[in-house]
């Protein structure tokens, strides 16, 4: 029956609404293979004209040849009656029938978080991404996104980079890579995690597929945590399957004159969790046992200007003009201040002038 399951996921240009239609109809996807053309031109007599792409795929590919296809490229498959399918996913009332995954699928034994947020983040959105996900990677855990530009890109390659793992949830096919920049990010995805996508190989990125596979993001996470989002964004959209689906969500905090901070902001005024740092949010999350250890910044020596420059880092960013008028130093002793404390490891130049706290 699995053949005829893959078989069923994989015809192009439908979604889960149709195939819940033909299920009703047809009972299986075996029944549907077999189904006479007179049962498919009586559906689309009445009115599901978009039977017509059932019809035009049965007549090119068997569920032999669709298996065929998707091995050739490197693809896995599994539909949702096998055991291997997440578990997590299987409580969702419009849970995919299908997943088509390269590299592997999450572990069930891992706490997995979804940190998503804006395309267009700021220095602040994307540092704070970042810790959150190597303080998720530390804590024994495992990130979730999207594999955008933006914070979903910088949260994956921080879980990455300190050893972990991260999955993304594609809304194109498994075989395809978009953005098209990203394609260093797929290639490590698929060997330390997993790109995963219900829809068929070959299928290309379209706005629509997105609000669809934010469930799935959802779906495969214990948690949600919104780092930046406009009015309306996308990652709203996440937060509210997540609460639908019995997931915690969580939010970055901004400052309240700020675009990017608006979708937070209410999402905290709502009742989302307040996350304040990085740290606190993977204690309260993560057992203790099993977290990796890294330096503290109180082990570091640091010189009684660097003590007062990095006293004045908070969640926010700071530019080189915050920090003159807030410590009193000269630019010059700011200057050596701040190229210690970045050689130290505990801050980090984000952009021109603009410095943002890291340990």
């Amino acid at each position: 029956m699995e053949l005829y399951w893959e078989w069923f996921c994989s015809i192009p240009g439908i979604y889960r609404t149709q195939r819940e239609i033909l299920l009703r109809c047809f009972s299986d996807p075996k029944q549907l293979w077999e189904a006479s053309d007179q049962e498919m031109y009586h559906l689309r007599e009445r009115g599901c004209r978009w039977i017509q792409k059932v019809i035009d795929y049965r007549k090119l590919y068997s569920p032999e040849e669709t298996a065929h296809e998707r091995k050739k490229r490197g693809i896995e498959f599994t539909s949702m009656e096998q055991e291997q399918y997440p578990k997590r996913l299987r409580t969702l009332r419009d849970k995919p029938y299908g997943l088509f995954w390269h590299g592997e699928l999450p572990p069930e034994d891992m706490r997995a978080i979804a940190i998503v947020g804006a395309r267009m983040c700021t220095p602040y959105g994307r540092t704070m991404a970042e810790l959150l996900a190597r303080e998720i990677v530390r804590a024994g855990g495992t990130v979730v996104s999207g594999a955008a530009y933006g914070i979903d890109g910088a949260s994956q390659w921080a879980a990455l980079e300190e050893g972990g793992k991260s999955y993304a949830v594609l809304g194109c096919g498994a075989d395809q890579c978009y953005p098209a920049s990203h394609q260093q990010l797929f290639s490590r995805l698929a060997q330390n995690g997993g790109l995963i996508s219900e829809f068929p190989i070959g299928t290309k990125a379209k706005p629509a597929h997105f609000p669809m596979r934010n469930r799935i993001i959802s779906g495969l996470s214990d948690a949600v945590v919104v780092v930046e989002a406009r009015q309306k964004s996308g990652s709203l959209i996440t937060a509210e399957f997540a609460l639908d689906q019995g997931r915690q969500v969580f939010a970055v905090p901004g400052r309240p004159e700020d675009e990017l901070s608006y979708g937070c902001n209410e999402l905290i005024s709502q009742g989302a969790g307040l996350i304040l740092s990085a740290e606190e949010f993977t204690d309260a999350f993560f057992p203790k046992n099993g977290r990796m250890k890294k330096a503290e910044p109180e082990n570091i020596t640091l010189a009684p200007a660097e003590k007062l420059v990095y006293s004045k880092f908070g969640l926010r960013g700071k530019s080189l003009w915050e920090l003159e008028e807030n410590t009193a130093l000269s630019l010059s002793d700011l200057s050596d201040s701040l190229l210690s404390l970045e050689l130290k490891g505990l801050i980090r130049e984000t952009e021109q002038n603009f410095y943002v706290k890291v340990k």
